[in-house]
């Protein structure tokens, strides 16, 4: 009887989800900058696209940002895979009343990687490192009390040894907010720019000039989703999200995840990514916040289940700050 009930279970995805893009993996560059660096969006299994009132909207949904009140900063460390550090940081800022301006960047490093050869397989004494990052500002225009967008531009760096690339992307995004339930609805369009052309650069003057080795897509990604409050008693609350995926490198996928919060000091976080090779397990996340001064400053933390990459850490820092007076009479 499980059997059958796992089987009908199975097919019921995957005829909901068929693998459409499959054949797609492995065409684009920059693959970094599909590391989700929130913790709490990891929690809620990727499913980020309409969170309101967080600074790490600044990657999933510039047009979000228009729903913090104040200012806000962000920073997440994330224990990637093979030793690799991923690190990010944003700072959203009001303008005037109805704009929020800002700056993000993201950074992925190797530390040093001993050279080896076919001849000196146990490593020649040299030493390279692999850097990729990506920084540039962010803004958002509230063009009601329910509707808001933004964007973002990126420069794009990356180098591996005496490879490297430098390219530009952008991302746009909407946000749409209903009186039913505190229903959300958000649509954006990530990482859509030129090809990032790997090039070999050259030491010396007296070596030939520089030589385009490839040129390949970066990972542009349509996403729709929503975000809606299921349940409220008291200082209970219970919310609940669902992200379409739609990457260009790949075959779609389905987010679901669920944050349970109490009275704005515990939260409590369960995803599930749909779709996904090897990504059967539930994502997990916890978050604390307290005030502090004008402000609130929450810490979160995620863990994700890779497969045979193994498990995976992220700890994050949000700080929120209360609007001034002056701002406030500004808004209203």
């Amino acid at each position: 009887m499980r059997a059958c009930i796992a089987f009908l279970w199975g097919l019921s995805w995957a005829q909901l989800l068929p693998n459409l893009g499959g054949q797609r993996v492995g065409v684009s560059a920059l693959t970094f900058l599909r590391i989700d660096p929130s913790p709490r969006s990891v929690g809620l299994g990727g499913a980020a696209i309409a969170l309101r009132e967080d600074p790490f909207g600044a990657y999933w949904n510039p047009g979000a940002l228009s729903r913090i009140s104040g200012s806000g900063a962000a920073f997440s460390h994330t224990f990637w895979i093979a030793g690799l550090d991923y690190s990010y940081a944003s700072v959203v800022l009001p303008w005037r009343s109805s704009h929020r301006v800002g700056l993000q960047a993201q950074f992925l490093t190797s530390g040093p990687i001993e050279r080896r050869t076919e001849y000196q397989s146990t490593g020649t004494g040299e030493y390279f490192s692999a850097t990729y990052w990506a920084a540039g500002p962010v803004y958002a225009y509230e063009f009601s009390d329910r509707f808001s967008a933004g964007g973002a531009f990126k420069i794009v760096r990356e180098q591996l040894d005496f490879f490297q690339a430098t390219t530009w992307v952008v991302d746009v995004g909407f946000l749409y907010q209903t009186d039913v339930r505190d229903f959300r609805f958000g649509v954006i369009v990530q990482n859509f720019g030129p090809n990032s052309r790997l090039r070999v650069r050259r030491s010396s003057a007296n070596q030939a000039p520089d030589v385009t080795v490839s040129s390949y897509p970066a990972p542009t990604l349509f996403a729709i989703g929503g975000a809606l409050r299921v349940w409220e008693k008291g200082a209970h609350h219970l919310q609940a999200a669902l992200q379409l995926n739609h990457p260009n490198d790949n075959a779609e996928s389905l987010r679901l995840g669920f944050e349970y919060s109490y009275g704005k000091f515990l939260y409590l976080r369960a995803g599930q990514k749909l779709g996904l090779v090897e990504q059967y397990v539930p994502t997990i996340g916890v978050g604390l916040m307290r005030g502090l001064g004008r402000g609130r400053l929450r810490i979160d933390y995620a863990a994700e289940w890779l497969g045979r990459l193994g498990l995976q850490h992220r700890i994050g820092l949000i700080w929120l700050k209360e609007p001034s007076e002056s701002f406030s009479r500004s808004s209203s």
